[in-house]
């Protein structure tokens, strides 16, 4: 088969799946199974590519929108795209994963977990790489944790361990539903992590390190409030800690429910844009820095927590200095700001 027939027929059968599960799987799959398929002309000028049948393919929606979606990545080598550097080691850990349903012994499953790891650590990616190789390494390196983690059955470790078993080829189908399979067990398992964690931060109450706002807009006025924000820069000045959104200040958690349905429109991913572009106006951009938003549920509700960390400078809004003090978020006055700067960044 000459290489016009083989592309010809790949376009065909890539194209009729593209169509018939365009509503099926994630933008990530279609985007990385599109990079492939175009990575075969990446030996060739654009205008050479244009005469293998690419533009009889551009009739197809699907194609062309994809294909301009990736075509930055057109002239990037094959081995920047698909480097070795990532490969062999990854396939080794694949390799050694298999194993470890059959280590019974705690002690002995977690040596052999540390091998993996360094291995793991070994593995590097030419920054011209898809994304979708971070991807995997982000949730691989999730999953020593969840292997590693004593309260978790060995139904559930082994299940995992052979979902990644399918991920040997980036090509096929089958890689990427293993994929989103073990991102949703993954996911699920650092949610409820982190839910037990906050949960317990919660039962200690206000603190220097912690703060509870019921809502981020006032209940009587119906109006923005910004005493959210303040306590965001009140930790950014003095310590690191903690703003949760969602609780009351008798430890009730109420969750934002209420809130998401009369300013956000029951959306949760337009609430948490609006609070980080709150706050990083405000901020000019410094917040993005110092401060990361959770979504987490506890007992039903769903809170947001800022977890916000010291920075490395004075930060005012509008024009005021607030730090915290005794469990408040109180405003530094005009006389003591220079001491305040000498205790807290000098």
């Amino acid at each position: 088969m000459d290489l016009n027939t083989y592309i010809t027929n790949k376009f065909k059968n890539f194209n009729e799946f593209l169509e018939t599960q365009w509503h099926d799987y994630p933008n990530k799959y279609k985007e990385i199974q599109t990079l492939l398929f175009f990575q075969a002309f990446t030996s060739n000028s654009l205008s050479e590519k244009f005469e293998i049948n690419i533009y009889q393919a551009f009739k197809y929606p699907t194609l062309r929108h994809y294909f301009q979606q990736i075509e930055k990545y057109i002239n990037i080598p094959p081995k920047q795209l698909f480097p070795t550097s990532f490969h062999r080691p990854y396939e080794h850990i694949l390799n050694e994963l298999k194993y470890l349903s059959f280590y019974q012994d705690s002690f002995e499953l977690h040596k052999k977990i540390e091998k993996i790891r360094d291995t793991y650590n070994k593995i590097s990616i030419p920054v011209a790489s898809h994304d979708i190789y971070r991807e995997i390494l982000q949730y691989l390196k999730l999953s020593f944790e969840y292997i590693a983690d004593p309260n978790l059955s060995i139904e559930l470790k082994t299940k995992l361990i052979y979902q990644w078993q399918d991920i040997h080829n980036l090509e096929t189908v089958t890689a990427y539903k293993s994929l989103e399979k073990i991102k949703t067990s993954l996911n699920h398992y650092q949610n409820n992590a982190n839910a037990d964690f906050y949960y317990q931060l919660i039962q200690q109450g206000e603190n220097q390190r912690i703060e509870f706002k019921e809502r981020t807009t006032d209940l009587l006025t119906n109006r923005k409030s910004d005493r959210w924000v303040k306590a965001c820069f009140a930790f950014m000045n003095t310590r690191n800690g903690y703003v949760f959104i969602g609780i009351s200040d008798d430890l009730k958690i109420v969750g934002i429910d209420q809130e998401l349905a009369e300013h956000f429109n029951h959306s949760i991913d337009l609430m948490k844009r609006s609070l980080i572009d709150k706050l990083a106006h405000e901020s000019n951009k410094i917040s993005n820095i110092y401060t990361t938003l959770d979504e987490i549920n506890i007992q039903g509700k769903t809170i947001l927590v800022f977890k916000c960390n010291k920075a490395d400078r004075p930060l005012y809004y509008k024009g005021e200095l607030f730090m915290r003090t005794n469990g408040q978020t109180t405003r530094v006055p005009p006389e003591l700001i220079e001491s305040f700067r000498e205790e807290f960044y000098c």
